[in-house]
């Protein structure tokens, strides 16, 4: 369930070690994630930000701390029921950010980064060469949602996120609410990674593959 407009989320000052952003820009953005989000959302895009942000550390990265926090806490937006539109979530995601964020006064070339983070932020091979504020939100998202190279991670600093921004039975939770949002646009999922998920759980959804367009190109040859 949303959490009411009237609640705000206090995060720590710090997780696991990393400092999160406390300007007002990053409370308001965390504060539009809380409001509109499922607590199973809301606290994966956190955990993304400090996984990401630990993954950043151990490489010595240098970002905008604050470029890279805003994608985060924005990035599945999409995945809500108050932003959920007819494209794939990772784009309407990108498109309520940017305009969240031009509402706030930030640039055009800032939020040019965050769009492309977002956008980006399930695209394997792609989003990890980017600049690290747009690899880091993959790669954040990726330790979180299906564990990428969280072997590499100290677990005591994963621990102590998991203890900060609790699971809430993830796995089951997120998948339900991509099959929600894919089923209102179940079109959204053609060719995409999503595709397979949409044609398996949706009733009576038939999202063509990469492979079945090719086939029926209009073409002759």
């Amino acid at each position: 369930m949303s959490i009411a407009m009237s609640e705000r989320i206090a995060l720590p000052r710090e997780i696991a070690g990393i400092r999160i952003p406390d300007s007002a820009l990053a409370q308001k953005a965390m504060d539009l994630a809380f409001r509109v989000s499922p607590t199973v959302v809301w606290t994966h895009v956190v955990r993304t930000f400090v996984f990401g942000a630990l993954v950043g550390r151990a490489q010595n990265l240098r970002y905008d701390e604050e470029l890279f926090f805003l994608a985060s806490v924005l990035h599945d937006l999409g995945l809500t029921a108050e932003f959920r539109g007819a494209q794939r979530f990772e784009a309407v995601g990108a498109d309520a950010a940017d305009a969240f964020l031009k509402d706030q006064g930030v640039g055009a070339e800032r939020r040019e980064i965050i769009w492309d983070a977002i956008a980006l932020h399930t695209s394997v091979g792609i989003a990890s060469r980017k600049r690290p504020e747009i690899a880091l939100v993959h790669i954040g998202a990726g330790v979180d949602v299906m564990g990428l190279e969280l072997d590499k991670l100290p677990p005591e600093l994963v621990a102590q996120t998991i203890e900060a921004l609790p699971r809430h039975d993830f796995n089951k939770a997120f998948f339900s609410i991509l099959v929600d949002t894919i089923a209102q646009a179940p079109q959204s999922a053609a060719m995409t990674w999503m595709c397979e998920t949409a044609n398996e759980y949706i009733p009576g959804c038939h999202c063509p593959t990469f492979a079945e367009k090719l086939k029926t190109s209009p073409f002759r040859e």
